[in-house]
């Protein structure tokens, strides 16, 4: 039987397979690949999902959100190992019949697992679900005094904002001022572009917002949002807030990645 390990650091991922060697599962820790996550578990489907807390536990959650949002997936029981306390309390909330514990138990837990996968599965709220019915004020995180970089945004986009904090500088370009940045994209070529610049620019402390078109929207693009995650895990930063901007369009905020 096998086992998908996801776990976001590559040298850790190969000590996680090494440690569970044995355990009389196959470990598949591979890279994963954002674009097409449901169908690429839906074709492996492997007998439990095992998730690494201890690096990027947010990506960690997310992935196991989705693959609880899909029929095709939702039954495949999922293991999250590690992870700090204060982390593990609010995804034991969203998703109550995962199997959490610590490494040394890795290997007794999968096999619980992949002996009882879960018969109602908890569906997770989504992270569109979650910001539904906020404002954009609310979503984007637009604070007082704030220096944004608005690029490339649609005609109507600031009226759409509404209500802008006082003393915020809307900037036309993303410079060494910028601290915050709202970049809209419609192609993959531009979205490559984009976090070419934002890859060598973007300064500690500082995150950006790439805004790209909704598959059921009225643009018609070659890319999809977990492109966009893909382009800017490649030059170093890490999503971490997605939000809709309306009918259209939706967002996702990066950073740069902690040393």
């Amino acid at each position: 039987m096998l086992v998908r390990l996801i776990c976001w650091d590559e040298e850790l991922a190969r000590q996680r397979v090494q440690s569970l060697a044995g355990c009389g599962f196959e470990i598949d820790g591979s890279r994963l690949h954002p674009s097409g996550l449901v169908g690429q578990f839906k074709k492996l489907a492997p007998a439990v999902v095992l998730i690494d807390l201890d690096r990027l536990p947010s990506h960690g959650r997310e992935v196991a959100g989705a693959l609880r949002q899909s029929p095709s997936t939702r039954h495949i029981p999922i293991v999250f190992a590690g992870g700090a306390p204060e982390k593990l309390e609010r995804i034991r909330r969203e998703l109550p019949d995962a199997v959490y514990v610590d490494w040394k138990n890795a290997a007794r837990a999968l096999k619980k697992a992949a002996a009882n996968p879960p018969v109602n599965p908890a569906k997770p709220v989504s992270h569109m679900q979650r910001y539904q019915g906020s404002g954009l004020v609310t979503k984007l995180g637009l604070k007082p005094d704030l220096k944004v970089a608005l690029i490339a945004g649609p005609e109507g986009f600031e009226e759409l904002v509404g209500d802008w904090p006082a003393g915020i500088e809307i900037q036309p370009r993303f410079d060494g001022r910028t601290e915050l940045a709202i970049w809209f994209v419609r192609s993959a070529r531009e979205l490559a572009a984009v976090a070419d610049v934002l890859g060598v620019k973007l300064r500690r402390g500082v995150s950006a917002w790439i805004c790209y078109p909704k598959q059921s929207g009225r643009y018609k693009v070659d890319f999809q949002g977990n492109d966009v995650r893909a382009a800017c895990l490649e030059v170093g930063l890490v999503d971490y807030k997605i939000c809709s901007v309306d009918a259209d369009w939706s967002a996702m905020k990066f950073t740069r990645k902690k040393l």
